[in-house]
């Protein structure tokens, strides 16, 4: 396979002659859409020339006898859909030619894709969910359990390339233009893809194609950071702090894991009333047991001497930051500075805290940083100290922004990760009720035991004043009656704040319900996304290590991957070309070396190169 730039011609046209019905320019252009549309009939060939505004005044009858003259009589029967133009060169080597493609780039990445097993090891998981479905549901019929092999692949891949064909949304399939037919040699509607994608959920294949999301050796360090997705409803869910939006919505929040080389390796859904520091050790857990990674780099949402406690006793290595309130620069620690590296711009310190003494319980080691006037503290256990020298603490830490942060950016760009698949929804027990009135309760039994030592006091206090009373003390009767006074006036507002808690309990009422999101079918498209980013990933480093430049992955889906051309097949080789209109020169260039990397990566189309 090879791609080339400028076109190069293969099909040579016949020679015309001005007739008495059509001149040489007329005769040129139903030639053209002859070789465009070869399967389609001569009466909506004409149809097709005055949509363009070419005036070609003939009957379909004698634009019949024109292609049979020229070879391009069509076959009978039922035309076929998105059928490749078949002419005879004069030699009487066949030739399947488009001239109109798009995407140029992502048909080669497709082929790119194909010299992967990835798509064959998915239909494999997804038979196996199916099998195991069957198995648990004997009695379950559906058109996924059905499925060849074949439909299961298309349509995946349907799913997988939506986002590079610009598909936020299933239902843009109907209304907007893609160049999926050109891609997997069909084209699908989104109530079929819909149906796919619920199938998909009822076998919760998410679960089953987790193993597939990363490959090869994923390194010692791990990178997890939570990202939530807004969701409006006008129904009573739980809700969290949709960060993106600044505001307390409904919605759902995924946990990812990326290696050292940035490939998503595993993450779940939950709901964003959960925070990150109640979920993560459980999911640390998984993370271990499937990938035997034990070191871990997390943002400062789990930041605390409990948490450093958790993952000391389990043997696991966690880094992560100090939050700016916990510490007071270089004051409140006892600092050693370490050995400089030439290329290092910044200080970096070996810290303990000054007041060791009265932090006995605390294992973290500290590194700081001076950082243009500030004093950045970052924190590890025991295990992060044995694996990482402390002066690459920093830029472990910061590559964090790169792999995750910008990642998510780059996913929300380009592979519709902000999206929301999926209505349905789980009713439970009202959690943000359980939890105020758990805090009410634990206020309740505070304010109670309190108002139990303010009753015994006063009653001490009576019955001193009785006993002054008694004795006819005079000024320290005084005394011990303005002392009453007080307890009793404390006990009062002790009593009154234990009545206003038990009426905010009852006004609380009888326990409610409140909807989770299904995340079963998000699973699925987010597995989706995060299994098209790795291969991006990959893709692009493939596509420029040789070359030894650096692009974002805009500018190659931008320059690459959205531009038109055409598409050649001989006996022999298979040619694609793209085309350069309206780029600047220096992108011309940089398409140029696009090309010839691309050359070199000598991909396989249909077992020709």
């Amino acid at each position: 396979m090879r791609v080339l730039d400028p076109i190069e011609s293969v099909i040579s046209s016949p020679e015309f002659s001005c007739g008495w019905k059509l001149n040489e320019g007329q005769q040129a252009v139903f030639w053209e859409l002859c070789q465009q549309y070869p399967d389609s009939p001569s009466k909506e060939l004409l149809k097709y020339g005055e949509a363009r505004q070419h005036q070609i005044d003939i009957t379909p009858r004698h634009a019949n006898r024109l292609r049979v003259q020229w070879g391009l009589n069509r076959h009978r029967g039922r035309p076929r859909k998105n059928a490749r133009v078949q002419t005879e060169k004069q030699q009487g080597e066949w030739v399947n030619f488009n001239p109109n493609l798009t995407n140029v780039g992502l048909q080669l990445f497709h082929l790119w894709m194909e010299q992967w097993s990835t798509f064959t090891e998915l239909v494999k998981a997804l038979q196996q969910a199916i099998k195991k479905y069957k198995e648990e549901n004997p009695k379950e019929t559906f058109d996924l359990l059905s499925h060849y092999p074949e439909t299961l692949l298309r349509r995946f891949q349907a799913l997988f390339y939506a986002p590079l064909l610009g598909i936020q949304k299933l239902t843009q399939y109907d209304v907007k233009e893609h160049s999926l037919s050109d891609l997997l040699g069909r084209n699908y509607q989104s109530s079929t893809l819909n149906q796919f994608l619920g199938h998909l959920e009822r076998i919760d294949a998410a679960e089953s194609l987790m193993p597939l999301l990363s490959w090869g050796e994923s390194g010692e360090l791990a990178y997890i950071d939570g990202h939530m997705i807004a969701l409006w409803t006008s129904q009573k869910m739980h809700k969290g702090k949709i960060t993106m939006l600044g505001r307390i919505m409904a919605g759902s929040q995924a946990v990812i894991a990326h290696d050292e080389q940035g490939q998503a390796l595993y993450f779940e859904y939950h709901s964003p009333d959960y925070s990150l520091s109640s979920l993560i050790l459980d999911y640390c857990q998984k993370l271990v047991e499937r990938k035997s990674i034990q070191v871990f780099v997390i943002d400062r949402e789990i930041n605390s001497v409990q948490m450093a406690c958790e993952f000391e006793s389990r043997g696991w290595g966690l880094l992560s930051m100090l939050d700016k309130n916990e510490y007071d620069g270089f004051l409140s620690f006892d600092i050693k500075e370490l050995k400089r590296e030439e290329a290092q711009e910044n200080r970096i310190y070996q810290a303990f805290w000054k007041d060791k003494a009265k932090r006995k319980d605390d294992p973290r080691h500290f590194v700081l940083v001076e950082q243009e006037e500030k004093i950045l503290a970052y924190w590890g256990t025991s295990h992060v100290a044995e694996v990482l020298d402390k002066q690459e603490w920093p830029q472990v830490y910061r590559q964090r922004n790169e792999l995750q942060e910008n990642s998510f950016r780059r996913m929300i760009a380009h592979g519709a990760l902000n999206t929301n698949y999926g209505i349905k929804k789980i009713w439970g027990p009202d959690r943000h009720q359980i939890r105020a009135r758990k805090r009410l309760e634990e206020k309740l039994h505070k304010t109670t035991q309190r108002l139990k030592r303010r009753a015994s006091e006063v009653l001490q206090q009576q019955e001193k004043v009785q006993d002054s009373q008694q004795r006819e003390h005079g000024k320290r009767l005084q005394q011990r009656e303005r002392k009453l006074v007080e307890l009793e006036q404390k006990e009062s507002v002790m009593r009154a704040k234990q009545e206003h808690l038990k009426t905010r309990i009852s006004e609380i009422g009888e326990p409610k319900q409140r909807a989770d999101r299904d995340f079963r079918k998000q699973k699925v498209m987010t597995f989706r996304t995060l299994l098209l980013e790795n291969y991006l990933w990959a893709f692009m480093k493939a596509l420029l290590d040789p070359l030894g430049i650096t692009l974002s992955t805009e500018i190659v889906l931008d320059l690459l991957f959205k531009r038109s051309g055409g598409y050649v097949q001989t006996k022999e080789s298979c040619i694609f070309w793209m085309n350069k209109e309206g780029l600047s020169e220096p992108y011309r260039k940089l398409l140029d070396s696009l090309i010839e990397s691309l050359n070199q990566m000598k991909l396989i189309h249909q077992g020709k190169a």
